[in-house]
């Protein structure tokens, strides 16, 4: 199980169902926009979860429409702290690491294994061999 900030399982759900349901869903055919997973999808999914937190507030599930009006600010909220997260975590590479990790796991979920497009060759070169004398 994910442990930390931006590490729960609720955000990688909410990507998998929104966007990498299936190997034809959006985040499968239009992976360019979605590797990495940019911050705007994480904080826009962020901001759905809140929603749906919101909706049960009172025990009893009440419709709340998702609208820029009403969870506008929400979104930026949670637009800032992400980039405030990236900034301070920033020599780590940690957000880049959790983007990365969101993407790969949610073509996982839709189907989609990745093979390599290119094998390499790896050969040990003469000057290493001489190095190494």
């Amino acid at each position: 199980m994910k442990t930390g900030i931006y590490k729960t399982e609720l955000l990688q759900d909410g990507i998998n169902v929104m966007w990498f349901a299936n190997q034809s869903d959006e985040g499968i055919v239009y992976n360019q926009y979605f590797n990495p997973m940019p911050i705007k999808v994480i904080a826009l999914t962020l901001t759905a979860i809140e929603c749906c937190i919101d909706e049960w507030m009172q025990g009893v599930k009440e419709d709340i429409k998702f609208t820029a009006i009403a969870y506008g600010s929400v979104y930026n909220n949670h637009l800032n702290s992400l980039q405030c997260f990236d900034e301070h975590t920033a020599p780590y590479k940690l957000f880049e690491r959790i983007c990365d990790n969101l993407h790969d796991v949610a073509r996982f979920h839709a189907g989609v294994v990745d093979t390599p497009t290119t094998v390499s060759e790896y050969r040990i070169s003469d000057e290493a061999f001489e190095d190494a004398i």
